[in-house]
């Protein structure tokens, strides 16, 4: 296949381009790459889809060079009626009334239709009027909205919420709680965006959240196990799906409605199983590449390569600690896994203390000493997007030791796993240590 910037890298192909000078700042990296797959119909498959969401990354970021701004996204149906509610609410209206029996003597509702009137006609002075019919044209969603609501005559229900309108709610929510940064609020959002694009595609429409039913749910499944090289990556969509739908069901205040996305099984039918991509370090495994570690890297990388194998944690907790967040002088020494403005803890119950022993206790010594007067403990890493860093500069390191594509950085975290189980230690206190582990059986 001749397509434009397919390149091939280890047993697949991604689509990899040059990001221009000018726009490296704004994208915050030199090239971009995108996963393709593996076999030639894969590649396919993918590359219209990601040639242009390419595009559009990169129209977008020429936009804001040029201080272009880019045109708000179009209102959902439910959002024009519950802007339209506001609206009505601020002009003095009760948007809730319901009319009387239509006594005509009645002059409080006379009184109400007038003052509706009045409003209505200083909307559509506006507008133009069409010369044969006399209507205004060029009306305004919003306006339209409003318009309709000063004409109802009882309690107006609103458009039923979809599947758009629960992800656009999510994520204001999201962002309002945890106030992320711009670079990992866009991430949020081309993930969400993503995943819902995926099952507008496989059902044809925005679904509404009422009328969903368990085949939809299956249906969306299966087109993106087709549509999707790895498993594990629509397990994770799914669960994007369900988080959606779920705080759509609880704000919107659907009761009786059900999450069909909830238990559903995901076949791989011959696919990789790639549910455990990670293996543990074996003890020799694990020597050889400390000793290369310990014997080649920076300091830095020397400190988290050491806490990260006595502790356990996630090599992103690592990287994002403050110095603040070792403590030495406590009764007993720990880190504490916080959430804070330059890292984000993957779920609520990742946050806690994690003991500091042994090798992994002088470490941290070294790095609130070496760290002087900076905020973060490890000043190159310790910013959004740093333990992807770290990753790749610990994984060159790995792969020189251990030939077995399964075992990474984050295989330390694996060993720990399985030395807190081969301890006998009870399920509650793994959690607390660990942080939440999935599919793990503990003693």
């Amino acid at each position: 296949m001749a397509l434009e910037h397919v390149q091939p890298r280890g047993n697949r192909r991604v689509y990899r381009r040059k990001v221009p000078k000018a726009l490296q700042g704004i994208l915050g990296k030199k090239e971009m790459v995108l996963r393709l797959g593996k076999t030639d119909a894969e590649v396919r498959k993918q590359y219209d889809a990601t040639h242009a969401e390419a595009e559009q990354i990169f129209a977008k970021a020429w936009d804001e060079l040029r201080g272009v701004k880019t045109p708000e996204t179009k209102l959902t149906a439910r959002e024009l009626f519950d802007q339209a509610t506001k609206r009505l609410r601020d002009l003095g209206f009760n948007p809730y009334r319901v009319s009387s029996s239509g006594d005509p003597d009645d002059a409080d509702e006379q009184n109400d239709w007038i003052a509706r009137d009045v409003v209505a006609e200083g909307i559509v002075k506006g507008y133009p009027r069409d010369k044969e019919t006399d209507h205004p044209v060029g009306v305004s969603s919003e306006d339209r909205a409003l318009l309709t609501l000063l004409a109802s005559p009882g309690v107006p229900d609103g458009p039923s919420p979809t599947l758009e309108d629960a992800k656009r709610l999510y994520l204001k929510d999201r962002f309002t709680k945890t106030n992320p940064s711009e670079k990992s609020k866009k991430r949020d959002e081309q993930q969400a965006d993503r995943v819902v694009g995926h099952v507008k595609s496989a059902l044809g429409y925005d679904p509404v959240l009422a009328d969903m039913k368990r085949a939809d749910a299956r249906a969306v499944a299966d087109a993106m196990l087709k549509a999707i090289p790895k498993a594990a990556t629509v397990d994770r969509y799914l669960n994007v799906v369900r988080a959606i739908i779920a705080h759509g069901i609880r704000e919107f205040d659907l009761v009786g409605v059900k999450n069909q996305f909830e238990k559903l099984d995901v076949a791989d039918s011959g696919r990789e199983q790639d549910k455990r991509k990670r293996l543990p370090f074996t003890t020799k495994q694990l020597a050889a590449t400390r000793e290369r570690v310990l014997d080649r890297a920076a300091d830095d990388l020397k400190q988290i390569w050491r806490l990260l194998q006595g502790t356990g944690c996630r090599l992103s907790e690592i990287t994002g600690l403050r110095v603040s967040d070792v403590m030495l002088e406590a009764q007993y020494p720990h880190i504490d896994v916080e959430w804070h403005d330059e890292r984000r803890v993957k779920t609520e119950v990742s946050r806690r203390k994690v003991p500091l022993i042994g090798d992994a206790l002088q470490a941290a010594r070294e790095a609130v000493n070496a760290a002087g007067n900076s905020k973060m403990l490890f000043a190159r890493y310790g910013h959004e997007g740093g333990g992807d860093k770290a990753s790749a500069a610990l994984g060159k390191h790995v792969r020189a030791a251990v030939k077995d594509k399964k075992v990474t950085t984050h295989s330390l975290r694996r060993r720990m796993e399985d030395l807190l189980v081969i301890a006998w230690v009870s399920g509650e206190a793994q959690a607390v240590h660990h942080g939440p582990l999935r599919g793990r059986r503990w003693g």
